[in-house]
């Protein structure tokens, strides 16, 4: 199809999602041309690449493309930090202004950009698309998220341009290198212990990096723009989930003792709105298989 096929600009093409995304993409018919410092070591040969750096944007190379999906964050490595509130708002929501700005003005019909379900305010009930954002924790990065929505639905709204928005919820699959999960996963694959942190009661909505890339070409064919849950509509907390490794691997669990009281996490998600267009997300037993 490379050469033939509509062209679609990708930010983030090297990061987890980017790297399930773009083989489904390009069996999808279209071209890539990834915009970042470097091109993605894994990159097609025949895919096209252009300079660009969220931190200074200042021009990006997106003639010709039909569509800009928009995955590329900053997302800090200690989440406490309130150094971070800067780059983040500076990377993460100013960049992405900018960059959709340049989209439009090459005349780029379509922008589907990466936000993060957990920054919706705390429930316990699984919200919908309609619910507030206001995250509970995480606030600098997550804050800038928030931030990055509200800027490109503006400017797309001015120009008239398709906006889609994936909120997504905590993504794992084959890969992973950081989180919990991983790290879990990784010692009950050599035999453990699988170690949770006092009662284990932290929770999140768990879907896998294979549906998110499944969700994306779902809304990729489709007219219909706002913000989308990509979630599993599952909440699982780390004692459910170390039960479940423990139970695929034989590895032992050991509880450490947590100081103060425990992070609840974030809520399962309603995806009623992906389901209408197709959306069937696996269950974790299944994707922990693949």
């Amino acid at each position: 199809m490379n050469g033939v096929g509509p062209l679609l600009a990708l930010t983030g093409g090297s990061g987890f999602v980017g790297r399930a995304f773009r083989p489904a993409v390009r069996r999808a018919g279209w071209r890539i041309r990834h915009l970042g410092r470097r091109p993605p070591p894994d990159a097609d040969p025949a895919d096209e690449w252009g300079f660009l750096d969220l931190a200074a944007v200042e021009d990006a190379d997106l003639s010709g493309c039909a569509a800009l999906v928009h995955l590329a964050a900053h997302i800090p490595t200690d989440h406490g930090d309130p150094a971070e509130a800067e780059r983040c708002w500076r990377i993460n929501a100013l960049g992405t202004l900018r960059l959709v700005d340049a989209a439009i003005r090459a005349g780029v019909g379509r922008i589907m950009q990466a936000s993060s379900a957990n920054a919706y305010a705390p429930t316990g009930q699984p919200p919908d698309e309609r619910a507030p954002l206001f995250p509970g924790s995480r606030g600098y990065y997550l804050g800038s998220k928030v931030c990055q929505e509200i800027y490109a639905a503006e400017r797309c709204r001015e120009e008239d341009v398709l906006l889609q928005t994936l909120r997504l919820a905590s993504v794992y699959g084959p890969g992973q290198r950081s989180g919990a999960l991983a790290a879990m996963a990784q010692a009950a694959a050599s035999g453990g212990p699988i170690r949770v942190r006092g009662g284990g009661g932290f929770g999140a909505d768990l879907i896998h990096v294979d549906d998110v890339a499944r969700a994306m070409l779902l809304l990729l064919g489709s007219e219909n723009a706002g913000a989308f849950n990509v979630g599993s509509g599952v909440r699982t907390t780390i004692a459910e989930l170390a039960q479940l490794l423990a139970e695929r691997t034989g590895a032992p669990v050991v509880h450490d003792d947590g100081e103060g009281g425990e992070d609840w996490g974030f809520p399962a998600l309603n995806i009623d709105r992906l389901r209408a267009l197709g959306y069937r997300p696996m269950r974790l037993a299944d994707g922990l298989k693949l």
